[in-house]
């Protein structure tokens, strides 16, 4: 009797053993979650109201300088529109296939290298940000308006130097983000009509 007791509990010993280790297993591999990216900001789309836009020409000295300011509309229903306002101070509706993501994009760009920490950041004229060509405007619903100061390219070509203007940190974000949203300067989203008035 004694031998299958023995057998018995060697056999439970062996069972719990077993769903321990399962366990563990499954409980190392949710940490194996991919960490989030480390972003300059978050805003959300639908509190965002403004976007405006503003590059310096190649020579300093110049004085003409590059601006186009996007505006939601909102309607009685709640909707919102976006308009390219023009300089006269009429507004133009946005081509919404080429306007779409625009609004989540400049939502939170992500974040290549947080320079915040790096000896020697604080001299901005090394990263371009001393008196920074590019500016991107956001304005938010509740009259809260972000200045993101973009200034040279890193040594990489991968990302621009940023910073929001009046804060410290200081940033490297990938080069897409900044070549999509200010390219918007030289190619905005007209609708087609649009185009074809002038």
């Amino acid at each position: 009797m004694n031998v299958r007791l023995t057998i018995v509990l060697v056999l439970v010993l062996i069972l719990i053993g077993g769903l321990v280790a399962v366990t563990q297993v499954l409980r190392s591999g949710s940490d194996n979650v991919p960490e989030r990216k480390a972003r300059l900001y978050r805003i959300s789309s639908a509190e965002l109201v403004g976007i405006e836009l503003t590059q310096l020409g190649p020579d300093k000295i110049e004085k003409g300088t590059d601006r186009i300011e996007f505006v939601a509309v909102y309607s009685a229903d709640g909707n919102r529109e976006w308009f390219i306002r023009k300089e006269n101070g009429g507004d133009v509706a946005v081509d919404v296939k080429r306007w779409g993501g625009i609004p989540a994009l400049v939502g939170g760009p992500s974040v290549i290298r947080d320079l915040s920490d790096d000896e020697g950041a604080l001299d901005l004229s090394v990263y371009g940000l001393d008196q920074p060509k590019r500016h991107i405007y956001l304005t938010l619903k509740q009259g809260i308006r972000i200045d993101v100061e973009v200034g040279d390219d890193d040594p990489t070509s991968r990302g621009y130097y940023v910073k929001v203007a009046g804060t410290r940190p200081l940033f490297i974000v990938t080069k897409e983000w900044v070549d999509v949203i200010m390219g918007l300067l030289s190619d905005p989203p007209y609708q087609a009509e649009d185009v074809e008035t002038g």
